[in-house]
């Protein structure tokens, strides 16, 4: 039998007397079971939202993405006719941007959540082309508690943001902001206790770690992807400008520039966000190391140009 699968939805479009399309779940504290939170198409009572306040995740079961990702749009559009802040516009896209990239994880082979990933693309593109952008307020905003998820998401708002900063054309942005987005999605083709294994992989959990970014460019292809520069985002952002990097061990210019876009991003995000054996690093530590420490492996030019986005 078929394991059935949870995605995680951003609760805070739950209202009051609102009924869904959907049933609604959480997950218990004691048992690796989901129970049902409130079923399809019940209004939301008071006490519900009273409960709501102290759950920290609402799930849907993964078969009804389609429903919840249309009323979430719905949801989203209504929100474009008022004025909000900057930061709650960011924040709205970050949210939507979990939960589409969790369900496209979850089934990697999936082409309407591929396109809904391209359509938080243009968001966030979007929103780093904002009059009232600026990268300390991304930063406040990313998630810092690191998932694959959480990381795939912020090193896509890192990557628009150098590439704005870069100038790089719209289409070309987007691009890059796809490729970083879907970065590790060969990742889901990977053992789940290697992927999320803490602290150092042996030789052999290395090696089979080193074929996700082929794994992940070939879900691109499957996907329907045409785009180049997505793809060898995708497939290149591990090489190493010394050589000494994976799949193909490229070396210098003969790597991809957007793959060599993202790798800075990649690491920077690595670096400051937290990981339940070590501590984040601040943003000025990271960039540090990174200068001194990681200059053969990175495109030192692309690098200094991070450096000056954050000044």
């Amino acid at each position: 039998m078929k394991k059935t699968t949870y995605i995680a939805i951003d609760k805070s479009i739950i209202k009051e007397n609102e009924a869904y399309e959907f049933p609604l779940f959480v997950a218990s504290e004691t048992e690796n079971k989901m129970h049902l939170f409130k079923s399809a198409n019940t209004p939301i009572i008071k006490s519900d939202m009273d409960k709501l306040s102290s759950i920290e995740a609402l799930y849907i079961n993964e078969h009804h993405r389609a429903h919840y990702l249309k009323y979430y749009n719905s949801i989203v559009k209504h929100e474009k006719k008022k004025y909000i802040s900057f930061e709650q516009k960011a924040t709205s896209v970050y949210k939507k941007a979990s939960v589409i990239l969790a369900t496209l994880f979850a089934n990697p082979d999936a082409v309407e959540t591929y396109k809904a990933s391209k359509n938080v693309v243009n968001e966030l593109a979007d929103t780093v082309s904002d009059d009232d952008f600026d990268i300390d307020s991304i930063i406040n905003i990313a998630e810092h508690e690191y998932s694959i998820m959480t990381h795939s998401i912020n090193v896509s708002i890192y990557a628009l943001s150098l590439g704005s900063h870069l100038k790089l054309n719209k289409p070309r942005l987007k691009a890059l902001g796809e490729a970083a987005l879907l970065h590790d999605i060969g990742k889901s083709k990977i053992n789940p206790e290697i992927v999320n294994k803490e602290g150092k992989l042996t030789d052999e959990e290395f090696e089979e770690i080193k074929k996700y970014p082929m794994l992940g460019y070939t879900i691109g292809m499957k996907l329907g992807i045409k785009n180049k520069e997505v793809l060898f985002g995708i497939r290149y952002h591990q090489e190493k400008m010394d050589g000494s990097g994976y799949p193909s061990g490229l070396r210098g210019e003969n790597i991809p520039y957007v793959a060599r876009i993202i790798a800075v991003c990649d690491v920077f995000d690595a670096l400051t966000s937290k990981k339940s054996y070590r501590e984040p690093m601040g943003a000025f530590e990271a960039l540090l190391l990174m200068k001194t420490k990681m200059g053969k492996q990175l495109d030192g030019k692309i690098l200094n140009n991070m450096i000056e986005m954050f000044k």
